[in-house]
């Protein structure tokens, strides 16, 4: 069984500088997007106007537009809190690791149980992605293309120690990415699973895959 690990939460710390106005905000900002979410799964995001997600965050609307320009910047709002900080949460829980699967094992969690608890979000980025601006698209391909050269580089450093036996380090990232999703696009199939089942079924098939010839593994 995989060892427990810390999963660093995201967000500014509120004694830092300019911290507790950014808490605020953020705050603010995530009180919105789960004003959208609910109205989304009620209705669908066609069904929904501005005026309702206004009166819905106790908003003016001239307030609420103080936050976006038109309504699809709801949608990318939404789907911008899948990728908060999350690149840099990765990082974090796997500095704190020695070895090179406890250092890919931390990042893994740590993309793994946000994915799992924005699962509503991930099936709405992939539902509604042709609504999104062509910047949007490209935000997010790029934030995507980050998360799994960290993943290739961390499966790289075990094969380059010999830890891992040598894969195609890029298509394994984006495969633990897609898998990740997986609770969004097939729920279904998780019904019955915790998030921790559904993690260490991944982790057993990812290192699985990793294991060097003749190692005796964890």
């Amino acid at each position: 069984m995989p060892s427990k690990l810390k999963i660093v939460e995201g967000g500014r710390q509120a004694g830092k500088p300019g911290g507790v106005r950014q808490e605020r905000a953020l705050k603010r900002r995530r009180h919105l997007t789960d004003v959208v979410m609910q109205l989304v799964q009620e209705r669908g995001f066609d069904a929904i106007s501005v005026n309702e997600v206004a009166e819905r965050a106790s908003l003016s609307v001239g307030g609420l537009y103080r936050h976006i320009a038109t309504k699809n910047d709801l949608l990318e709002m939404v789907c911008d809190e899948i990728n908060l900080e999350l690149l840099d949460n990765m990082k974090e829980a796997a500095a704190i690791q020695r070895g090179a699967r406890a250092k890919l094992e931390a990042a893994i969690r740590t993309y793994w149980f946000r994915h799992w608890d924005c699962s509503a979000a991930v099936l709405l980025a992939y539902r509604e992605y042709q609504s999104f601006s062509e910047e949007a698209k490209a935000r997010y391909r790029a934030e995507e293309l980050r998360i799994s050269e960290f993943l290739s580089d961390l499966i790289r450093a075990g094969t380059i120690i010999e830890e891992f036996r040598e894969v195609d380090d890029r298509l394994l990232a984006h495969e633990i990415i897609f898998l990740s999703h997986m609770r969004a696009l097939k729920g279904y199939a998780f019904k019955n699973r915790s998030c921790e089942a559904g993690l260490n079924e991944m982790l057993d098939m990812v290192f699985a895959r990793l294991k060097s010839d003749g190692s005796e593994g964890p």
